[in-house]
């Protein structure tokens, strides 16, 4: 199979690709003066490894995805990302191409933000720093986050992950998912129907669910008004899961307590968004899953769909509908 690939996956991974199929060939891309330019025809690729460092170089990624969406005779895309939300990818899937993503890859890292954020909240961890800067002695009162309730709406991957690690923390969990499918570590796993309830009782709401029609704005002021005043909402799913304007007007007005964002409607958030001055607000710029092991997860599950697709095996990771609509 041919394969788009930087350079670094080639120089990284390409024995262990070759393994998986051993007649690979990889098309490496680059930027050279400003332009797209390649080491091999790209019109010969068969599959799209659209790996970390690719996302993370700017200019390489906006010259190379509107190349690579017009190879007529692509039949596998493979995404860093665990989000698919964005409607191109829904074209790939019209022409017959198999999408595969890498959800599970940044699990260990978002979830391990979200438990941040929560300790965050129970500990005075800010106080403690502006203390030591002032060199002042002075007790602050701190909880902790033994029996309070963790609300994870969407369990798949990272929202388990969440549970997992909360319940090491001896905190109530409970999930709300589309599925019906059982989640370990989540003590009362709800259906959809049932958000509400677990809006009430939960002391730290977390979304991590993909963005799609049903979820789009699936968090507004009718929805924020039923959290406890004393809850913390932490999102690392999409901005446009919640109503960002009925957000910032619950954390003025104290319909919850705090909210600590990784996403926004809009990225980067704009100098603008009254977000950025709110002290019950914890911003970081979408990089939540950031994490040097991302890749080698990712990659292995690119080599084992590899392996899968020479073979004919069902892959893993396949999404049959991508986008939001």
């Amino acid at each position: 199979m041919r394969i788009v690939a930087t350079r670094r996956v080639v120089d990284t991974y390409g024995t262990r690709i070759r393994d998986a199929d051993p007649e690979a060939a990889f098309i490496v891309p680059r930027v050279s003066d400003g332009a797209l330019a390649w080491d091999d025809d790209p019109a010969t690729a068969e599959a799209v490894c659209f790996s970390e460092d690719m996302w993370q170089e700017l200019e390489l990624r906006q010259l190379v995805i509107p190349a690579v969406f017009r190879l007529e005779g692509l039949k596998w895309f493979h995404t860093f990302s665990a989000g698919v939300d964005n409607a191109a990818f829904q074209v790939l899937i019209d022409r017959g191409a198999i999408l595969t993503n890498s959800s599970g890859a940044s699990a260990p890292s978002i979830a391990q933000y979200v438990l941040a954020m929560m300790l965050a909240r129970a500990k005075p961890l800010a106080a403690w720093r502006e203390q030591q800067a002032a060199r002042e002695w002075k007790q602050i009162p701190s909880g902790e986050l033994t029996g309070q309730t963790c609300g994870i709406i969407g369990t798949g991957a990272i929202g388990g992950e969440v549970a997992r690690l909360a319940k090491a923390f001896n905190m109530r969990t409970i999930g709300a998912r589309r599925s019906n499918v059982f989640t370990p570590y989540v003590d009362e796993q709800l259906p959809m129907t049932e958000l509400n309830r677990l809006l009430a009782e939960s002391d730290y709401v977390v979304l991590a669910c993909p963005l799609t029609k049903e979820t789009e704005g699936l968090i507004g002021e009718r929805e924020l008004r039923l959290m406890k005043p004393t809850a913390t909402l932490i999102n690392v799913a999409r901005g446009r899961v919640v109503v960002e304007r009925a957000l910032i007007a619950a954390l003025r007005e104290g319909w919850i307590a705090a909210a600590c964002l990784d996403v926004f409607e809009e990225e980067p958030l704009p100098p603008e968004s009254p977000l950025w001055a709110m002290a019950n607000v914890a911003i970081s710029p979408h990089n939540s899953g950031f994490s040097p092991l991302n890749m080698e997860r990712a990659m292995s599950i690119f080599i084992e769909n590899l392996g899968r697709l020479v073979r004919g095996e069902d892959m893993r990771n396949r999404v049959l509908r991508a986008g939001v609509g």
